[in-house]
């Protein structure tokens, strides 16, 4: 997108008009111009004629210098015509009384023609000035639209209001105790600092900030201050000052660029107390954020945790009490359950630690080339005592070449998969692993014939805590999906949730191929060398 010109909008002000004997002096030019030709007419025109060439005059210098001069012309005009045309010529003496009527309807019809013409530049002027006034808000309120931080509305506006207004603008920034300092300026265009701040300046811009009031330049209050300074107030509180220091602090004698000033000082606030009010949410929505998760967690702690931690203690108890009266056979139940209760609560502390790495960012995915098979395997041979006799069906072709992955945390993820299949799935019912290459992708699924997905939980599945209707009353924090994605994501890749044909649930896992994996053959060779040697 191409910058706006800072020139397009920037305000016309009195620094920069034209000094008022310019405008008498053009407008006498003019009235000479108008006498020249007027000599050239006088021969084959009658004097009434003549008249009207002055009228020019007094047209032009009205568009051209406006109503002063336009009634300087009127009056110029008439006396020019009175010496040089009117008989006797060359003198102020009439000889014919006919021609003060004439001397007096040119004179009104010159002073009318003046002033219309005279408002009629000016109307212009105002429509001009509004028209870049109203540009000069678009554009700022267009910049402070897209900033989202505080530091970069302040960044925008003073760059901005400076352009619009051809002056330095500072935003002063009330500090701890109130007292206004300056963080944020715009370039000071060769003016001195002592001259934009301290001594009546820093008094000026202080008492805007506590009345809420224009000051300065160009006011009724403090107008000694070379700068003038608007304040930045929100609905209910000061944010700051804007302070304009303009090359001319005459610039904003003029009312129409005070009120401007005063709607770039809105704009400013506006934006600033956005800014304030999204900061404010966003800490209110991480707190409850925080809190939710709390209450999830201590939910869990309470339920999940104390549950094997109650069976340990039960199982324990009885091996300690009736150590002599216990059989054999119930001793070892005794000894599989505070086993796998332990384990159990292995997994949900680790799930716990995982989730905290993983926010936190210091889980790294540390690649290397594996057989997926082997990966699988070793995933599966870990929830051996969990799964029992539930059966596990297998679908990873024998040509799959090694992949580029970490094992530990890719081996987690099929462990949570296996786990989270198992814990929905009926008794009996088998879980499926497959594996698969996609193009650059290795397409590892674990799927089930429990009771599927709810809809619109194909994403929320893998938020922290989450459980939906079909897991209510499951052991589980909620959070071994959590640490899948988070694990995936380490690599690069990505999973997915989704119902499967003929009902239960299917999670995909995609993960990025990068270089070529080497030759397994030849490492084979190479063992076998090794051995015979």
């Amino acid at each position: 997108m191409t910058a706006p010109d800072p020139t397009a909008s920037r305000l016309p002000g009195p620094a920069r008009a034209r000094p008022g004997w310019i405008g008498y002096a053009g407008t006498t030019a003019v009235v000479a111009g108008c006498t020249v030709i007027a000599e050239l007419m006088q021969r084959r025109f009658d004097l009434s004629n003549l008249t009207m060439v002055y009228l020019v005059a007094v047209v032009v210098s009205a568009i051209a210098f406006g109503r002063g001069p336009a009634m300087f012309a009127a009056l110029l005009s008439v006396a020019v015509f009175d010496f040089a045309f009117v008989p006797p010529r060359f003198t102020f003496q009439v000889a014919d009384t006919q021609y003060l009527v004439t001397f007096a309807v040119m004179l009104l019809v010159a002073i009318v023609i003046g002033t219309l013409t005279a408002r009629v530049r000016h109307q212009l002027e105002e429509a001009r000035e509004r028209e870049l006034r109203t540009a000069a808000l678009y554009r700022l309120s267009h910049d402070l639209a897209v900033r989202s931080t505080a530091a970069d509305v302040m960044q925008a506006a003073v760059t901005r209001i400076a352009e619009v207004l051809d002056a330095r603008v500072t935003l002063l920034m009330p500090g701890a105790h109130g007292r206004l300092q300056e963080p944020l300026a715009s370039p000071t265009s060769g003016m001195p600092e002592s001259d934009l701040w301290g001594g009546i300046e820093s008094e000026a811009a202080q008492w805007v900030h506590e009345n809420g009031e224009l000051a300065g330049a160009g006011t009724p209050v403090l107008h000694a201050a070379r700068g003038v300074y608007a304040p930045l107030r929100a609905a209910t509180h000061g944010i700051g000052v804007l302070a304009v220091h303009a090359a001319d602090p005459r610039r904003f004698h003029d009312l129409e660029r005070r009120q401007l000033l005063r709607a770039l000082a809105s704009h400013t606030a506006l934006a600033l107390e956005r800014c304030r009010l999204a900061g404010e949410a966003e800490t209110a929505r991480t707190q409850a954020e925080a809190e939710r998760t709390r209450s999830a967690l201590l939910s869990s702690v309470s339920h999940d945790l104390r549950t094997p931690l109650a069976a340990i203690t039960g199982a324990a108890s009885s091996l300690r009490d009736g150590a002599s009266t216990l059989s054999e056979h119930t001793r070892r139940e005794l000894a599989e359950t505070i086993s796998e209760e332990g384990q159990r609560l292995n997994r949900l502390i680790g799930n716990l630690l995982e989730t905290t790495r993983l926010e936190s960012g210091a889980v790294r995915a540390r690649k290397d080339w594996h057989s997926v098979e082997e990966v699988v395997g070793a995933a599966l041979g870990r929830l051996d005592p969990s799964l029992g006799d539930r059966p596990v069906h297998l679908a990873i072709p024998d040509d799959l070449p090694l992949v580029p992955l970490d094992d530990v945390l890719i081996e987690q993820v099929i462990c949570n998969l296996a786990e989270n299949a198992h814990k929905y799935a009926p008794a009996g019912c088998a879980i499926d692993v497959s594996a698969a290459i996609e193009g650059r992708h290795l397409r590892l699924e674990v799927a089930d014939r429990g009771p599927g997905l709810a809809p619109g939980e194909e994403r929320r599945v893998f938020d922290k805590f989450y459980r939906g209707a079909a897991r209510a009353g499951r052991p589980g924090f909620g959070l071994g999906l959590t640490v899948c994605r988070g694990m995936v994501e380490a690599h690069g890749g990505t999973i997915t949730a989704a119902n499967r044909p003929g009902g239960g649930a299917v999670f995909a896992v995609r993960l990025p191929l990068e270089g070529t994996p080497p030759a397994v053959q030849a490492e084979v060779d190479d063992r076998r060398s090794a051995g015979d040697a």
